[in-house]
């Protein structure tokens, strides 16, 4: 009988130095408006609003193996838009998800892993998976935050 591998990622909420603005998951470019499930961040965890799929940010950041959550301000989302315009439309799908502040995953063996990677439109876009023992999702308000699966770790 195989085990079932799930992993809860815990959540700090921030508290914004200012409200950055509300965006949509239609605000985001590419495959990045369309993942599998998304929550937008309250001030409060009552306050949390469902996107897709899920209830709650808790049911976002309990992953199993081959899903990655990325977390999304208005000022990310406004950067992957802008890359996605100077690419004309072409930018690949980790190029903009590469402009997330937090990129957290489950390997097949259930191990957790942040992806480090960055470009700010300078250069080509190189992933590094890194493995670790524990992680914190960071949240503030306005935040969404995206689920996709069946994800390898290997782009």
């Amino acid at each position: 009988m195989a085990t079932k591998i799930e992993v809860q990622v815990p959540v700090e909420r921030q508290k914004a130095a200012q409200a950055a603005g509300n965006f949509e998951l239609e605000d985001l470019p590419g495959r990045l408006c369309e993942p599998d499930a998304a929550v937008r961040v309250g001030k409060a965890p009552q306050q949390d609003k469902a996107l897709k799929v899920v209830r709650s940010l808790t049911g976002i950041t309990k992953l199993q193996p081959g899903q990655v959550i990325a977390n999304y301000g208005r000022s990310e989302s406004r950067w992957a838009t802008a890359y996605q315009k100077r690419r004309a439309g072409h930018a690949e799908f980790h190029e903009l998800l590469s402009y997330a502040r937090q990129i957290i995953g489950i390997d097949e063996e259930g191990q957790i892993r942040i992806c480090l990677m960055g470009h700010a439109g300078q250069g080509p876009c190189i992933p590094l998976w890194v493995t670790r023992d524990e992680v914190t999702l960071t949240v503030q308000p306005n935040d969404i935050i995206l689920r996709f699966d069946d994800m390898t770790f290997d782009w």
